[in-house]
């Protein structure tokens, strides 16, 4: 995880309050990844996904921080889907190591 400082707070203080892309939904649903978007409110327009709100509780209301974030043993936490994560998170960088 280079430039990943493992603290947990960008997933915890951005983590419900991100956007999936189309391509994400779509890439999610071709690798029949369920766990994942069971977790993303999806936005239709005219039945057709146009994007999903990151991320949501079984009840559909926000989640509090990112349900894939977890604390290991080291004391660093870890992205759960790291190689499935959102467009969104890709493109997000560490302000600690900056």
């Amino acid at each position: 995880m280079s430039g990943c400082a493992q603290c947990g707070s960008c997933c915890k203080k951005f983590g419900m309050r991100l956007e999936a892309s189309p391509l994400d939904i779509a890439r999610w649903r071709l690798e029949g990844r369920d766990d994942i978007l069971s977790h993303v409110g999806l936005d239709l327009i005219y039945g057709e996904v146009t994007g999903g709100r990151l991320w949501v509780d079984e009840a559909g209301g926000r989640a509090e921080q990112c349900p894939f974030l977890e604390l290991r043993a080291d004391d660093k936490y870890y992205c759960g889907i790291h190689e499935a994560k959102p467009e969104v998170c890709t493109w997000h960088y560490c302000e600690k190591y900056f």
